[in-house]
């Protein structure tokens, strides 16, 4: 149980969504994301497995999660990409590679990996 548990602080609670010229709105990863299920109880959603691996300049991890309300599985699929920007000082001096700036892009699978749907950003 603890390992699912360890899970399930992998998933980031929020996602935002672009709202075209209105802005981002925040939205939630806890709930099922499957057609039909309106499940928002974090409760009855249970990470099950993890897959995790690095592509040139992003790491992606997947997480397979059953809800418990319509027993289907899905997958979150969280791509961060590792060098989307380059801060700078306010003179204008560009900040080392270290500190390069990170985006994270949330999509949902069904339990075959096929793509539902992307989410938002994290």
């Amino acid at each position: 149980m603890a390992e699912k548990e360890d899970l399930r602080l992998e998933i980031p609670s929020y996602a935002w969504i672009a709202l075209a010229r209105r802005g981002m709105e925040k939205i939630s990863l806890d709930q099922c994301f499957l057609k039909g299920c309106d499940n928002q109880d974090l409760n009855l959603l249970e990470p099950l497995k993890k897959e995790e691996f690095d592509e040139e300049n992003k790491t992606i991890k997947i997480i397979h999660v059953k809800c418990k309300k319509c027993e289907g599985i899905y997958q979150l699929k969280l791509e961060t990409l590792k060098k989307v920007a380059k801060p700078m000082e306010k003179g204008g001096k560009i900040l080392s590679d270290e500190d390069d700036i990170a985006m994270g892009l949330v999509f949902a699978l069904d339990e075959k990996g096929n793509n539902i749907g992307h989410i938002g950003y994290y």
